[in-house]
């Protein structure tokens, strides 16, 4: 019964009732409300691009000032340029004798390997000699 009483109490529907109410302006006046104060008027009717300067925020982030971006890139393309210019301006005699050195440091190279290889063989023959004389000795 207590249940009931509180269920049909009136002041319980009447604040219902005032938040309902409350509930029903507010959605009205959002969706029926004036929105187009908001948007500016375009008077300009023969242009079909809007102007930039239009919207919430009136700059642009992608209007950048490149201009040193665009000198340092010219000055680096102009430095490789030359670089590669002064490798080019070595004679053809100059590259002939940096090939003749790199081939006579390659053929001395050769030799020390070839005579290392030699000294080791005999080392290791001297100790298979060695080794072999050393096993056919009669213990005493």
């Amino acid at each position: 019964m207590q249940a009931l009483k509180r269920m049909f109490n009136p002041s319980v529907w009447r604040q219902w009732m005032v938040v309902f109410l409350a509930g029903l302006v507010v959605l009205t006046t959002t969706a029926c409300g004036s929105t187009q104060a908001a948007v500016p008027v375009d008077n300009h009717s023969d242009t079909a691009n809007p102007p930039r300067s239009e919207g919430m925020y009136p700059h642009k982030d992608t209007d950048m000032d490149t201009r040193a971006a665009d000198a340092k890139a010219d000055r680096m393309i102009r430095q490789a340029e030359q670089r590669i210019q002064q490798n080019s301006d070595k004679s053809l005699g100059q590259r002939a004798e940096e090939v003749g050195q790199s081939a006579k440091q390659a053929a001395e190279n050769i030799g020390q390997s070839t005579q290392r290889a030699a000294d080791n063989a005999a080392d290791n023959a001297r100790g298979l000699v060695n080794g072999a004389a050393d096993a056919v000795r009669p213990n005493s």
